[in-house]
């Protein structure tokens, strides 16, 4: 073995300790980037692969109905490669042990297996058979929750009519990757399904012989960017127009595809971001490390120099140090991200339904942590080693001059220092004469209490929308929607359900709205002026009236439409006569959900050219689980709702979800953070305490204990740390901001919200952080040799 090499083992064996924190940094940064970008091409190759096998539709839509053989030149249009026609509808289902009316998608399929788009993959029992029609498929997620197996008996109604079917089958679909009923934002597998269909059998029931009400469609790859999908979508939509087209959907904006791909990419910016924090944390106390290393082998440098070792062989010797470094953080960070990205994957098979979703090593990811690791390992080494690496022998071998005492600030206050004990004075001289071991401990702890802060932000905001949704906003407990739209009388007929305290109607047309070339479909709500339980509200949460004309519109639908209040834009009804409507925007408030448009009720009706007509109701009920159970028994019993949602069960679902993600990650934040702490304070304190063995054996021979010895480096890392994380809260706070912001889609804007306990749990875990570090550096000094330390070594 070479003597370097001999030489870099009895160092790496020396500060073994220091090289553990910041290995672990390392590996904690590695890790996060192997998981997250693991997870993302988890995600992304099943995603992929899933779409294949069923075919996925490239765009679908949605019309009253169109009869089959008027489809025939649509294949023909430029673009399109296939066309598919189906019948879907809305329904409910009724099994014999489930109170609750429970709602779901019928979907019509061909009779024999495999469907050119949108295909299923069979989990149990079989494809339909030729026995019978009264057949249906039933997504497996729906199956599992009722424990539904081939060979039982299910209710729908289909058509107003109670139909009895045999399941044959559980099935997963592409379509349907992220389930969610209307209005929903999270799967509710135990309430909503999918239910498929023969399409001979749709077309009999539902009265569609020769027709459907959707159509799917694929297009040629060199179609499929998003100009020309809409370019194509508008030509289709004008050749069906005569049969009153409801919305046409391209892929980017089917609502399981958009869930999945934005978590997707959600990972990939995470996968950047958090690893790059640790590294960099990481690269600065390599950095500490080296140079007092570098500045402490002066005369051993020079020695080997004048022995004939020349710069770049002593440059590769310290260079090596960081190389084995960022060797050891990469594959620690590998084995720590792996076990990461399979916990991940886990978790997302709780809320994405794929044939197979499973963890999986990339060599392209592990190869490219490896070398992000070494990159930063050697460029905290580079930075380290540099000046010394440059002296001549003569230079290098004489011992480095003793740094030119100056007063530092605080002295010059002299009442302030003559007040403090020599103590302080040693901590603050120390500090302020080692700025560069001070800057870096200071960003670290800046970066550790950003981290807490910033996840902290995140589940304040999150439940902060979870409140506003259903405790300011929407305020009923069970909405019921009807399949078509009703007069008044639906209306006091809920109101005299046994259990029901307060009914509303609401009025919900589907439309278009347009100003010059800017468009969005969407729909308006007509609620009561008065209304209890759904109360138009700004960001604020305060109450915004409905105006008796015109719209009340959300800024960021009149922000894609580029509209103001007071301006007037064209609504298309997708359904009724379809005729365009000149309507006034009154007003345009802030919200944080969807791109909701309300109207007052009667005005609705009045410009739909209805009277007091309404497509849903609204029920506050006696909160009593005996009372809820026997409104379900009697809302089974009539077949003109479709939908039966119960508000309570959903802020149940949500509640649970985020509580069950928000806690998890939490916890990994704090001990990701807690590392962060560690390592650079460990790795500070560590090398001050290498730097001052004299001093602190002349400090033991005086008389103090190691407790005392102790407290003077606890109140240094207390002196750096405590301005960092009070720092590390401005930048929280920016961040969160940041995130908040990013968060600005069509769906939901998260609320900006960081309640007080979050800026005192951010501080307190600081501290506690700063002690816990502490622990191995007093352990250090009580194991100090401190009659060796006092020798001056020549």
């Amino acid at each position: 073995m070479k003597v370097l090499h001999r030489k870099l083992l009895r160092e790496l064996l020396a500060a073994r300790g220091v090289l553990i924190a910041i290995i672990s940094i390392i590996a904690v940064g590695i890790g996060c980037f192997i998981a997250m970008f693991s997870t993302y091409d988890n995600l992304e190759y099943s995603r992929q692969n899933y779409y294949r096998l069923c075919h996925m539709a490239d765009f679908s839509i949605e019309l009253k109905k169109v009869p089959l053989g008027d489809l025939e030149a649509l294949a023909q249009t430029p673009g399109v490669t296939n066309v598919l026609p189906r019948i879907v509808f809305e329904v409910t289902a009724s099994l014999e042990d489930v109170e609750k009316p429970l709602s779901g998608k019928a979907v019509s399929l061909p009779e024999h297996e495999n469907a050119p788009i949108n295909s299923i993959v069979i989990k149990q029992g079989s494809y339909f058979t030729d026995q019978r029609q009264e057949e249906v498929i039933v997504n497996d997620a729906f199956a599992r929750a009722h424990n539904l197996r081939p060979g039982d008996h299910i209710q729908l109604i289909l058509n107003n009519r109670l139909q009895d079917l045999l399941i044959v089958g559980t099935a997963i679909s592409s379509e349907f990757v992220y389930l969610i009923g209307p209005g929903g934002l999270v799967p509710e597998p135990e309430s909503y399904g999918v239910f498929y269909l023969k399409h001979d059998y749709a077309e009999d029931v539902f009265g569609f012989e020769g027709a459907a009400n959707q159509i799917l469609g694929h297009l040629a790859p060199q179609y499929q960017s998003p100009t020309r999908v809409r370019q194509i979508l508008d030509q289709l939509e004008l050749e069906l127009e005569d049969y009153g087209v409801f919305s046409t959907t391209p892929l980017s904006q089917q609502s399981s595809h958009w869930f999945l791909k934005n978590e997707i990419d959600g990972l990939k910016i995470s996968a950047t971001i958090l690893p790059t924090i640790f590294l960099i944390v990481a690269a600065l106390a390599l950095n500490l490390l080296m140079s007092r290393m570098a500045e402490q082998q002066r005369t051993v440098v020079g020695t080997l120099k004048a022995l004939g070792y020349s710069n770049q062989e002593m440059f590769r010797h310290f260079i090596q140090f960081g190389l084995l470094i960022g060797v050891a953080g990469g594959i620690l960070g590998t084995l720590l991200g792996y076990s990461l990205a399979g916990a991940m994957t886990a978790q997302y098979r709780n809320f994405f339904e794929f044939p197979s979703l499973t963890n999986q090593m990339y060599p392209r990811v592990i190869l490219l942590g490896m070398l992000i690791s070494v990159f930063f390992a050697v460029l905290g080494t580079f930075r380290g080693v540099r000046t010394v690496v440059r002296l001549s022998p003569a230079e290098a071998m004489r011992a480095k001059p003793p740094l030119r005492a100056r007063r530092i600030p605080l002295e010059r206050i002299h009442v302030f220092w003559q007040a403090l004990d020599f103590r302080w004075q040693m901590v603050l001289r120390d500090i302020f004469r080692n700025r560069t071991r001070t800057i870096g401990g200071l960003l670290s702890a800046t970066v550790g209490a950003m981290l807490l802060l910033v996840t902290f932000s995140m589940y304040d905001s999150a439940f902060a929308l979870l409140n506003f949704q259903y405790d300011k906003l929407l305020l009923s407990d069970i909405d019921l929607t009807f399949k078509d739209d009703h007069d008044y009388s639906a209306y006091f007929e809920a109101q005299q359900i046994q259990g029901v305290d307060y009914a509303e109607p609401l009025f919900q047309v589907g439309c278009t709205l347009q100003n010059g070339i800017h468009e969005k479909k969407t729909g308006i709500t007509g609620i009561l002026r008065d209304a209890r339980l759904t109360i138009p509200r700004d960001t604020e949460g305060n109450r915004v009236e409905v105006p008796p004309t015109g719209l009340l519109v959300t800024r960021k639908l009149a922000d894609i439409l580029h509209i103001q209040a007071g301006d007037s834009i064209r609504m298309v009804p997708v359904s009724g006569d379809r005729i365009p409507r000149q309507v006034p925007v009154m007003k345009i408030i802030d919200s944080y959900l969807g791109l909701t448009v309300y109207a007052d009720f009667h005005y609705l009706n009045r410009l739909m050219g209805e009277a007091d007509s309404l497509t849903s109701v609204q029920l506050k009920t006696n909160p009593r689980p005996e009372v809820t159970r026997k409104i379900y028994r009697q809302l089974k019993q009539v077949p003109a709702i479709q939908t039966v949602n119960s508000i309570r069960d959903q802020k149940d679902k949500l509640q649970e979800v985020l509580i069950d993600q928000m806690i998890v990650m939490i916890v990994v934040v704090i001990v990701f953070s807690c590392l962060i702490f560690f390592g650079s304070i460990l790795n500070a304190s560590l090398i001050s305490l290498s730097e001052r063995q004299q001093e602190i054996a002349t400090l033991r021979v005086l008389g103090y204990t190691p407790g005392e010895v102790g407290s003077i480096f606890l109140r240094e890392s207390f002196s750096v740390n405590l301005p960092g994380i009070l720092l590390g809260l401005p930048a929280g706070y920016w961040a969160s901001k940041g995130i908040n912001i990013a968060y600005d889609t069509e769906l939901f804007r998260m609320p900006f919200t960081i309640y007080m306990l979050s800026w005192v749990m951010t501080v307190v875990l600081g501290i506690l952080f700063t002690l816990i570090s502490h622990w191995p550096v007093q352990k250090t000094i009580q194991k100090m040799d401190w009659l060796q330390a006092l020798n001056v070594k020549e």
